[in-house]
């Protein structure tokens, strides 16, 4: 059931959209920087997905 949400809430949901993709995007980079692999291939992935 979808119920109307307050800006303050929608606000929240956002902000916790971008905290999980910057939070990805600095997972994929610190792989990269560790491991040498092709991270910078996945980082693409995500911003487009964003």
């Amino acid at each position: 059931m979808i119920t109307s949400l307050t800006m303050i809430e929608q606000w929240i949901l956002e902000d916790e959209r971008e905290l999980e993709a910057r939070c990805a995007r600095f997972r994929a980079a610190q792989r990269t920087l560790e491991h040498g692999d092709g991270g910078d291939e996945m980082e693409d992935e995500e911003d487009s997905a964003a």
